[in-house]
């Protein structure tokens, strides 16, 4: 009576994937059924392994896809990866303006016409709405199928004068 060995159980499981890459390929055009998450995108294992990133508002900026660095976004403090969607947020996407800066305020209050609204500095607004707002925007990017969090960016303490009261003009485009 023969055995199975490791590497019969590991040629099995090749099978298996293969039929599976060719059969989802027939069906979908795409080798994973259609998935384009975090999961299957080298980067997110290789982050996984270093660990956490802790920025200063200066190191943020270099991230704001105009070299082959990834593309960061930041909202209030915490940090996403969202190179995965380099067509919005990249240098010609229509969401650059995020990339590479801390832009709290304008995630609440939805004025993307002052550059003084890309800034985390949140006095002036209602502070219930504003922590919910941010709440509702850190829970889109880190439970986002393709983005993921990345750690902290540093903030220097908020002086001057308070931005002040946006048009509300929604979208630049």
């Amino acid at each position: 009576m023969e055995r199975f060995t490791f590497l019969d159980i590991l040629r099995i499981l090749s099978g298996i994937l293969l039929i599976n890459a060719v059969l989802s390929y027939w069906i979908t055009s795409s080798t994973t059924w259609g998935y384009d998450g975090k999961y299957i995108n080298p980067r997110y294992y290789w982050f996984q392994l270093g660990g956490q990133v802790n920025l200063t508002l200066a190191e943020l900026s270099h991230y704001d896809g105009t070299d082959n660095r990834p593309i960061y976004v930041a909202i209030n403090g915490s940090v996403y990866d969202v190179t995965s969607a380099r067509h919005i947020y990249g240098p010609k996407g229509p969401y650059r303006f995020f990339s590479g800066k801390d832009a709290a305020r304008a995630f609440v209050t939805g004025c993307f016409n002052k550059p003084d609204e890309f800034t985390y500095d949140l006095r002036g607004l209602d502070p219930e709405e504003a922590r919910a707002d941010v709440r509702k925007w850190q829970e889109f990017f880190g439970g986002n199928a393709k983005y993921w969090y990345v750690g902290v960016v540093q903030h220097e303490e908020i002086t001057g004068d308070v931005p002040g009261e946006c048009e509300h003009m929604k979208f630049p485009f």
